[in-house]
């Protein structure tokens, strides 16, 4: 995949799925070399901190190219999770955190809390953030915010490429690293709902959620999601509540096969297919 195919895919989501914001790329640099010269430094930009979550709102709302050293966050744990500070078991810190990410009991909140998701420490000290459709670098990492049913269509897609399902991991806070973190180190594609701080300070709407997708599969996954649309198109409006509605005509042959007289009107299926 290159560039122009990327920015290609991020209008194509954009525009079938009517999303209400940009699909994103989140890129980890290793120096300042791979920070595109169109990225703005909150601190250095808006004098201000800003949170990831709210980084991700400024490129997928605003269309911004959002770049952050370890001074401009504004939250704990994408430092910890991206391995920007020393956060190891055994340092004050890490004691610290897990008093309060919501497991009683001090062993097994710092067992989980050492399983958290992180990349190697201190090997990439910035991280950056823009609309797919017109980033001019190929990221390490693709997000789509949206609604369920539109999640619902493009994980069809991806268990076309895949040939089965996949899996997540489901928390209720950090969601800007479980959606981020093991994309980028494990190659999967994941669902992860918006924590509080997403909702709260960046506009995440409560009825969305994140699909992480690797770049690596996502000619694959366009060329599924493409198929599909011209097969049976995404409809966005809500239908009618009908008994014997229309179906494919596959179910009218299974029927037969079961000896059952569920017949009923069938869908228009395109020629080929």
């Amino acid at each position: 995949m290159e560039i122009k195919d990327l920015n290609r895919y991020g209008e194509v989501l954009e525009t079938s799925l009517k999303l209400r914001s940009m699909p994103i790329g989140v890129k980890f640099c290793e120096s300042e070399t791979d920070v595109p010269k169109e990225a703005v430094y909150p601190k250095e930009k808006f004098g201000k901190h800003m949170a990831l979550c709210q980084a991700f709102s400024y490129a997928r709302m605003k269309g911004m190219t959002i770049a952050m050293r370890k001074e401009d966050h504004w939250c704990w744990n994408p430092l910890v999770g991206f391995g920007n500070v020393d956060c190891d078991p055994g340092t004050p810190s890490f004691d610290e955190v897990c008093k309060f990410i919501g497991i009683p009991g001090k062993e097994k909140a710092a067992e989980f809390f050492a399983n958290f998701p992180r990349l190697p420490k201190n090997k990439y000290p910035i991280v950056v953030i823009a609309p797919i459709k017109t980033c001019t670098f190929m990221p390490d990492v693709i997000l789509v915010y949206a609604e369920a049913a539109k999640v619902n269509h493009m994980c069809r897609s991806i268990k076309t490429i895949l040939g089965g399902t996949f899996t997540s991991t489901f928390d209720g806070i950090d969601s800007c690293i479980y959606c981020t973190v093991p994309t980028f180190t494990k190659g999967e594609f994941r669902i992860t709902f918006p924590d509080p701080g997403d909702r709260e300070r960046a506009r995440a709407y409560d009825d969305e959620v994140i699909l992480s997708m690797p770049p690596a599969k996502m000619d694959a996954f366009m060329q599924a999601f493409e198929g599909m649309n011209r097969f049976m198109g995404f409809d966005c409006k809500l239908l009618e509540f009908n008994l014997d509605f229309a179906h494919p005509p596959f179910y009218n042959t299974l029927f037969e096969m079961w000896g059952l007289d569920n017949y009923g009107t069938t869908w228009d299926v395109p020629a080929g297919r």
